[in-house]
């Protein structure tokens, strides 16, 4: 009796671990539809606005540390930071298109009966 129970806990172990390769659970885009197309240009420019983030970080460590001037610095910086609102406005432009606002809900009060 208690190798059939071990049997039958392994196998939905089994089953439960190997589900999402099989049901496809987690997929993110969907060959030829619009909305994975749009969220492969996401995922880049979100890819994009972490190195233009690190590459501030590594100006603002560089300049610390002596190896670039006041006037090199606010240069490169401000270029970063231009590209960093140029990534972020695409990014914010496509989100636009992908996540519609819901409708706004309104609860309904019910009389209480006394």
């Amino acid at each position: 009796m208690t190798i059939v129970m071990a049997l039958g806990i392994a196998m939905a172990v089994a089953a439960f671990v190997a589900a999402p390769f099989f049901l496809g659970v987690g997929e993110t885009t969907r060959a030829g539809s619009d909305d994975g197309q749009v969220s492969l240009e996401i995922q880049d420019l979100l890819l994009e606005k972490e190195t233009v983030y690190a590459a501030i970080q590594e100006l603002d460590f560089d300049w610390k540390s002596g190896k670039l001037s006041a006037e090199d610095h606010r240069a490169a910086r401000q270029r970063q930071e231009e590209r960093a609102a140029t990534v972020l406005q695409q990014i914010d432009a496509l989100q636009g298109v992908v996540e519609k606002p819901a409708p706004p809900h309104r609860a309904r009060r019910k009389k209480q009966r006394g």
